[in-house]
């Protein structure tokens, strides 16, 4: 019972992670896509030099998560062989769960890299105006 116990949270912990960084590669919902967008150009007053240093940002930190994801379908394939296997071995299954984490805080060092950068690029009136932008979003997001 102990052996299907562990393979079950090591499914669940799996798919969970790889929702994860799906998650994080999708940039619809990210907001230095939105200060990519005209809109956000024309309501913050950004000049042609902070756009092109944030969508120089932008594409530095996708090229990093896409790296990342290359990383994990390799675990992907190292999970599914650990849970076809005949017998269940469990320092396997930690050492690719450590590996696994790895990669997320990877994922979640790149996004928040990539979020400070943009912050320095921002003036202290664009960084205002920017967070008033995300709280009116965040509060229709939330009815």
């Amino acid at each position: 019972m102990k052996s299907t116990s562990a393979v079950a949270v090591l499914i669940l912990s799996t798919s969970l992670f790889f929702s994860a960084l799906s998650q994080a590669g999708q940039g619809r919902h990210h907001s230095e896509h939105f200060l990519l967008s005209t809109k956000a150009a024309n309501k913050l007053n950004l000049s042609e030099d902070q756009q092109s240093k944030i969508a120089k940002i932008v594409a530095e930190k996708k090229r990093a998560m896409k790296a990342l994801k290359a990383v994990r379908g390799e675990h992907q394939g190292d999970f599914k062989a650990l849970v076809e296997s005949d017998y269940f071995d469990e320092q396997q299954a930690r050492t690719l769960i450590s590996k696994t984490s790895g990669v997320k805080n990877d994922a979640l060092l790149a996004k928040l890299k990539s979020k400070q950068q943009i912050w320095q690029v921002l003036t202290p009136e664009q960084r205002e105006k920017l967070a008033k932008i995300k709280n009116r979003k965040m509060q229709r997001h939330s009815k």
